[in-house]
Protein backbone atom coordinates (compact mmCIF):
# COMPACT_ATOMS: atom_id res chain seq x y z
CA UNK A 1 0.00 0.00 0.00
CA UNK A 2 1.20 3.76 -0.48
CA UNK A 3 0.88 4.28 2.94
CA UNK A 4 2.79 2.36 5.84
CA UNK A 5 0.14 2.43 8.51
CA UNK A 6 -3.63 1.90 8.45
CA UNK A 7 -6.00 4.84 10.23
CA UNK A 8 -9.03 6.29 10.51
CA UNK A 9 -7.19 9.83 10.27
CA UNK A 10 -7.69 11.98 7.15
CA UNK A 11 -4.59 11.77 4.94
CA UNK A 12 -3.23 13.14 2.21
CA UNK A 13 -0.97 11.11 -0.44
CA UNK A 14 1.87 13.38 -2.15
CA UNK A 15 3.01 12.67 -5.11
CA UNK A 16 6.72 12.12 -3.68
CA UNK A 17 4.95 9.47 -1.01
CA UNK A 18 3.69 7.38 -3.68
CA UNK A 19 5.21 4.04 -3.67
CA UNK A 20 5.14 2.57 -7.28
CA UNK A 21 4.88 -1.17 -7.47
CA UNK A 22 4.86 -3.32 -10.83
CA UNK A 23 1.55 -3.79 -12.13
CA UNK A 24 0.18 -7.11 -12.49
CA UNK A 25 1.24 -8.64 -15.85
CA UNK A 26 -1.07 -11.55 -17.29
CA UNK A 27 0.37 -15.30 -18.32
CA UNK A 28 -0.60 -13.62 -22.17
CA UNK A 29 0.58 -10.47 -21.97
CA UNK A 30 4.14 -9.77 -24.14
CA UNK A 31 4.02 -6.18 -23.55
CA UNK A 32 6.54 -4.53 -21.06
CA UNK A 33 4.89 -4.19 -17.33
CA UNK A 34 4.07 -1.47 -16.34
CA UNK A 35 3.29 0.29 -12.39
CA UNK A 36 0.42 0.90 -9.95
CA UNK A 37 0.41 2.26 -6.19
CA UNK A 38 -2.84 0.63 -3.96
CA UNK A 39 -3.54 4.37 -2.14
CA UNK A 40 -6.45 2.36 -0.22
CA UNK A 41 -8.15 -0.80 0.07
CA UNK A 42 -11.10 -1.83 2.41
CA UNK A 43 -10.23 -4.42 5.33
CA UNK A 44 -12.50 -7.23 3.25
CA UNK A 45 -10.49 -6.02 0.31
CA UNK A 46 -13.39 -5.63 -1.59
CA UNK A 47 -13.25 -2.48 -2.72
CA UNK A 48 -9.61 -0.83 -3.71
CA UNK A 49 -8.21 2.42 -5.39
CA UNK A 50 -5.23 3.82 -7.16
CA UNK A 51 -3.03 4.81 -9.34
CA UNK A 52 -1.87 2.74 -12.34
CA UNK A 53 0.15 3.26 -15.47
CA UNK A 54 1.48 1.52 -18.50
CA UNK A 55 3.14 3.07 -21.69
CA UNK A 56 1.75 -0.47 -23.78
CA UNK A 57 -1.06 -2.87 -22.98
CA UNK A 58 -3.14 -4.68 -25.79
CA UNK A 59 -4.88 -7.70 -24.06
CA UNK A 60 -8.52 -9.63 -23.74
CA UNK A 61 -9.81 -8.95 -20.28
CA UNK A 62 -13.34 -10.41 -18.38
CA UNK A 63 -13.71 -8.40 -15.22
CA UNK A 64 -14.81 -10.00 -12.56
CA UNK A 65 -14.92 -7.14 -10.50
CA UNK A 66 -16.43 -3.79 -11.52
CA UNK A 67 -13.64 -0.81 -12.39
CA UNK A 68 -14.04 2.76 -12.78
CA UNK A 69 -10.92 5.01 -13.98
CA UNK A 70 -10.29 8.28 -14.47
CA UNK A 71 -7.85 8.69 -17.39
CA UNK A 72 -5.44 11.06 -16.34
CA UNK A 73 -2.49 10.58 -19.04
CA UNK A 74 -2.73 9.20 -22.69
CA UNK A 75 -5.50 7.46 -24.34
CA UNK A 76 -6.86 3.92 -24.19
CA UNK A 77 -9.30 2.04 -26.73
CA UNK A 78 -11.80 -0.62 -25.55
CA UNK A 79 -13.71 -3.27 -27.78
CA UNK A 80 -16.21 -5.22 -26.09
CA UNK A 81 -17.12 -8.83 -27.18
CA UNK A 82 -20.41 -7.59 -29.40
CA UNK A 83 -17.71 -5.15 -31.22
CA UNK A 84 -18.64 -2.02 -29.34
CA UNK A 85 -15.62 0.14 -29.62
CA UNK A 86 -14.58 2.83 -27.35
CA UNK A 87 -12.10 5.48 -26.79
CA UNK A 88 -11.06 7.22 -23.30
CA UNK A 89 -8.12 10.05 -23.17
CA UNK A 90 -7.56 12.69 -20.15
CA UNK A 91 -10.62 13.49 -18.12
CA UNK A 92 -12.74 11.00 -19.31
CA UNK A 93 -14.66 7.89 -17.05
CA UNK A 94 -14.13 4.69 -17.83
CA UNK A 95 -16.46 2.47 -16.51
CA UNK A 96 -16.47 -1.26 -17.30
CA UNK A 97 -18.70 -3.39 -15.52
CA UNK A 98 -18.55 -6.86 -13.37
CA UNK A 99 -19.10 -9.77 -16.23
CA UNK A 100 -18.00 -6.96 -19.10
CA UNK A 101 -15.38 -8.82 -21.39
CA UNK A 102 -13.20 -7.12 -24.07
CA UNK A 103 -9.98 -5.81 -25.36
CA UNK A 104 -8.36 -3.34 -23.80
CA UNK A 105 -5.10 -1.01 -25.98
CA UNK A 106 -3.30 1.83 -24.98
CA UNK A 107 -3.47 3.92 -27.80
CA UNK A 108 -0.45 5.84 -26.02
CA UNK A 109 1.04 5.36 -22.51
CA UNK A 110 -1.80 5.63 -19.83
CA UNK A 111 -1.98 6.59 -15.93
CA UNK A 112 -5.31 6.36 -14.50
CA UNK A 113 -6.85 6.79 -11.19
CA UNK A 114 -8.98 3.65 -10.79
CA UNK A 115 -11.34 1.80 -8.24
CA UNK A 116 -12.31 -1.47 -7.95
CA UNK A 117 -15.20 -3.17 -6.00
CA UNK A 118 -15.52 -6.79 -6.12
CA UNK A 119 -19.32 -8.36 -5.21
CA UNK A 120 -20.57 -10.88 -6.46
CA UNK A 121 -24.22 -10.52 -6.14
CA UNK A 122 -23.66 -6.78 -7.17
CA UNK A 123 -25.00 -4.70 -9.74
CA UNK A 124 -23.74 -0.84 -10.93
CA UNK A 125 -25.82 1.83 -11.57
CA UNK A 126 -23.61 3.84 -13.96
CA UNK A 127 -24.34 7.23 -14.94
CA UNK A 128 -25.91 7.15 -18.43
CA UNK A 129 -25.69 11.39 -19.37
CA UNK A 130 -26.31 13.60 -21.25
CA UNK A 131 -25.98 16.26 -19.32
CA UNK A 132 -24.88 17.01 -15.82
CA UNK A 133 -24.76 14.40 -12.71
Amino acid sequence: MCADERSKKIRVIRPDDVRWEPAIVGPEESDPPGRECVAAQSGDERFSCGLWQRDVQRRYFERSYHEIAYILEGEVEVTDDDGNLVTAGPGDILITPQGSKGYWKNLSPVKKFWTVYEDPGADLEAYLGPGAF
